[in-house]
């Protein structure tokens, strides 16, 4: 206590008036740097969360646009099958002669945003009266969406047919938009598997199918996706040329 009272008794009350808190001009600084990293850290805690979001955001219509392909090219992968195709062998006339009815070929629209095919579906070696199959690109105002033909063989897939029917849309137009669908055909070829020389031949046609699907999200259309895919059909034509004929 009495070394207290000394070191009081050494100070000056003029020392005393200088030792207190921060100035007014202090505080106003200091709350002005305390505001300049609080907003940045918000603005990076902002763009940290956009960047998140907008991720999410490209992965589901990543996710969408995929599943989407897979059906389409899984269905179109059987067009032309026949079960029957196998009694083709050592009979060249199967076709003509009734053995085997073939299905129709696969049709592009002249847009290219649109095609249809058939394939016998009950495996009875008839594609008549099979249903037929088809996708094509519908729109609603500014919203586009892909649709699938489920119509039976007797009833032709018809890509200017109004929506509805046998018109069955397969994406959601509420959270994507379909922006182009396109399919075309360029990269098919013929292979002539045998030549004897004096223009008797088979040919087999290799038909090779290029899908490409553009797309964005309704709630965000700065978020797209471009998806590509070319599929190989299996069931593949043979013609056959006979010289003179």
């Amino acid at each position: 206590m009495k070394n207290l009272t000394q070191l009081s008794n050494r100070i000056s009350p003029r020392e005393l008036r200088y030792q207190g808190g921060f100035s007014l001009l202090e505080s106003v600084v200091s709350l002005s740097i305390s505001l300049v990293v609080t907003a940045a850290m918000v603005a990076l805690m902002a763009n940290s969360l956009g960047n998140t979001s907008r991720i999410v955001s490209m992965t589901k219509l990543s996710d969408d646009l995929r599943s989407t392909m897979q059906m389409l090219t899984r269905d179109v992968r059987r067009a032309s099958y026949n079960a029957g195709a196998f009694r083709c062998y050592a009979n060249e006339d199967c076709f003509s002669d009734g053995t085997v009815v073939m299905a129709a070929d696969i049709v592009i629209n002249d847009d290219e945003n649109c095609f249809t095919f058939q394939l016998d579906r009950g495996h009875d070696g008839d594609s008549t009266d099979d249903a037929a199959g088809g996708f094509r690109l519908s729109m609603d105002g500014d919203v586009g969406a892909l649709e699938m033909w489920t119509g039976d063989g007797d009833s032709e897939a018809d890509c200017d047919a109004e929506a509805g029917g046998s018109w069955v849309v397969v994406t959601n137009p509420a959270t994507m938009n379909i922006t182009d669908f396109n399919v075309d055909d360029a990269l098919s070829y013929i292979q002539v598997i045998t030549d004897d020389g004096a223009g008797n031949t088979i040919s087999q046609r290799v038909r090779k199918i290029r899908f490409r699907v553009d797309a964005q999200l309704v709630a965000a259309p700065n978020v797209t996706r471009r998806m590509e895919d070319v599929i190989s059909i299996r069931n593949d034509f043979l013609d056959q040329t006979v010289a003179g004929l």
